[in-house]
């Protein structure tokens, strides 16, 4: 049997495109299906995420690299742990690719392709935004004519205009889903076909699965207490302006330390209250979330993880992410989100129905689960 392909932001220093990947890619082969994950690193997806500093791309690159100077061994162990992680659990395709025509070689590799999850339709993502629109042709598998099949794939921020240019490539899957409610309708009027609304794959392993696929460690945090962990993907203006000096004041009244994981703002000043694990892989950032005592975090997938660990939250929505809001509502959760770290309560930290959400989860990763199945199938 042919493996099934898997296309998606797999390399990606990133905690949620790393471990959606393999989320996706266990889910396929827990239906029986051998399969591979396309080794597709675009030139501006490598530049981004492998240069330690960025050069010729605006103010806001040329503050990031200054903030980023003390922190240069934290970013190369960072690094390290993620190209550990990939190459221990993804099972890639050998050679190695870089530029959208090299897919063309894969064209009879596979019977049936899937892309997805993450925004990889998306012109506005750090792998596409500054490149031509070819660059988005591997994840539209236009190299291929065998089966397409889409799973939770995000357009997040693009327009109606923008979708109206990949029209012909989507109506070529003969599955198509995403992972957004209002995405699944936008898809829908652009294809005229019909567009499933499922999980994000993360979810679709519970907290035990997830602990039995990553040998989760003990965070090294000398606190009897616990700590708080802060995990946004703020730049350095905002968190060293406003934000750190916020957490500090968190730390003052609740007794606790915070961790802090602020991978595009680097620099945390030493002091008691902070505490500094921007060298953290996918493993210690799933560690830090299962032992926290509470999660501040404004990222998609920093709060998917606390909810799946069952791990007292916050999500800071400024109301320009839709997709922790749709989520939240779903599991109804809308409640935890905050505007600002000023507006958390610690005494309602752990007040939670995780039960019902959990439940409300399951029946969500079932049908996904039964999509992916009967399109594999079909």
């Amino acid at each position: 049997m042919k493996p099934v392909g898997l296309i998606t932001y797999h390399s990606a220093y990133n905690f949620g495109s790393v471990l959606q990947a393999l989320a996706t890619q266990q889910a396929i082969e827990r239906l029986g299906y051998p399969v591979e994950v396309i080794d597709y690193r675009p030139i501006q997806g490598d530049y981004f995420y492998h240069n330690l500093y960025f050069r010729h791309q605006g103010l806001k690159y040329f503050i990031s690299d200054c903030t980023m100077i003390p922190v240069q061994r934290q970013r190369k162990l960072r690094a390290q742990r993620f190209e550990e992680f990939i190459t221990a659990n993804l099972k890639l395709s050998t050679p190695r690719l870089s530029q959208p025509y090299e897919l063309e070689t894969l064209a009879d590799r596979y019977q049936t392709v899937v892309s997805g999850s993450d925004q990889i339709i998306n012109k506005h993502s750090n792998e596409l935004r500054d490149v031509d629109w070819q660059f988005m042709d591997p994840y539209l598998l236009t190299w291929t004519s065998h089966r397409k099949i889409s799973y939770a794939s995000s357009p997040a921020s693009m327009s109606d205009a923008e979708l109206n240019m990949i029209q012909n490539p989507l109506q070529s899957f003969s599955q198509l889903s995403a992972r957004e409610f209002d995405a699944c309708a936008r898809l829908e009027k652009v294809t005229g076909k019909h567009v499933s609304n499922v999980c994000d794959p993360t979810l679709l392993f519970d907290a035990n699965e997830w602990t039995r696929q990553i040998s989760l460690k003990q965070p090294r945090i000398n606190n009897d207490k616990g700590y708080i962990l802060y995990y946004s993907l703020k730049r350095p203006r905002i968190v060293l302006k406003t934000i750190l000096p916020q957490l500090r004041q968190l730390s003052h009244r609740t007794g606790l330390p915070v961790v802090v994981i602020t991978p595009l703002a680097g620099f945390v000043p030493k002091c008691p209250e902070l505490i500094n694990c921007l060298d953290s892989g996918p493993i210690e950032f799933l560690s830090l979330i299962r032992q926290a005592h509470f999660v501040i975090t404004d990222s998609y997938h920093g709060t998917l993880f606390s909810v799946t660990f069952g791990t007292p939250f916050w999500t800071l929505d400024s109301g320009e992410d839709s997709r922790k809001g749709q989520i939240l509502t779903k599991l109804g959760l809308a409640n935890r989100v905050i505007q600002s770290i000023d507006d958390v309560n610690s005494a309602e930290s752990k007040s939670i129905d995780f039960d019902a959400a959990h439940a409300t989860l399951a029946a969500f990763r079932d049908s996904s689960v039964e999509y992916l199945k009967s399109a594999l199938k079909d």
